[in-house]
């Protein structure tokens, strides 16, 4: 690839790619970090994706990536100055301000892959009740998401109310006992 096509698509799915990666992070230098991880493994792959594909690509590699990046953000622990014991402090007082420190950075972080796993389950079970029911998927997207009330979805679905109320009792029976261990986790 010449320098001035890089350049070119570059320029062109920066910012598709920074605004994927800042969704996801919240943060504008870890999305600027994303962006250059993901094109620089652009280059590496950039043979194997068509032209026509690359919006889907770099939006679908940048979400990753940064969810990456939460992942690593969350495992690794900084040293930083408050790691330096002064002369006259114990290692117990230096542990205290080190914990005082992160606290307010683990409950974020914390916050950020909880969503993160929350969304993915939501994303699977969606895919999951696609497959499994397709009137369980309707009732889902319209009474949850949408927030139809049961007679506009029985209605949309050509069934009684009363069949409707079965259905949905069916459904959260099958998530229940489906899904219970990832409820539990998440």
């Amino acid at each position: 690839m010449t320098e001035e096509k890089y350049r070119r698509i570059y320029f062109q799915y920066y910012r598709l790619v920074k605004n994927v990666a800042y969704g996801v992070l919240h943060d504008a230098d870890l999305a600027e970090d994303v962006c250059q991880e993901v094109f620089l493994l652009f280059l590496e792959k950039e043979e194997i994706v068509e032209e026509e594909f690359y919006p889907n690509w770099f939006s679908v590699n940048a979400k990753r990536k940064a969810i990456d990046f939460c992942r690593k953000s969350y495992q690794v622990h900084e040293v930083t100055v408050a790691g330096v014991p002064e002369e006259d402090e114990s290692a117990e007082e230096v542990t205290d301000k080190i914990r005082i420190k992160n606290s307010g950075r683990n409950s974020f972080e914390d916050e950020i892959l909880n969503n993160l796993v929350l969304r993915e389950l939501t994303e699977r079970i969606l895919d999951d009740l696609e497959k499994k029911n397709p009137d369980w998927y309707e009732i889902v997207i319209r009474m949850y998401i949408r927030g139809e009330d049961a007679e506009e979805t029985a209605r949309a679905l050509g069934i009684s109310i009363e069949n409707l109320r079965t259905k949905k009792h069916r459904l959260k029976m099958y998530l229940t006992e489906r899904y219970k261990d990832d409820f539990e986790e998440a």
